[in-house]
């Protein structure tokens, strides 16, 4: 039995939109800690809920100095 193919749209559903985003968050985390680990990338990570809970994600540096990095990156260079 295989998944079902996810529509992406958005989740008219307040209830059900907060346990996806709380689920998703913790897989999307796991994924940039994976990425930093691995390829020894800075990561940084800020996401607000639907209800404007803060999560924070940073690797070996803290979100101050990779956010200082990218701010001093001249302005053809930033993404």
């Amino acid at each position: 039995m295989g998944r079902v193919k996810l529509q992406i749209k958005r989740i008219e559903n307040t209830t059900n939109r907060q346990v996806t985003f709380s689920k998703r968050r913790n897989g999307i985390i796991k994924k940039a800690y994976e990425l930093s680990v691995l390829c020894d990338v800075d990561v940084a990570l800020i996401m607000f809920s639907p209800s404007g809970r803060l999560s924070l994600f940073s690797g070996n540096k803290s979100i101050e100095e990779i956010l200082g990095r990218y701010v001093n990156l001249p302005e053809h260079e930033r993404g």
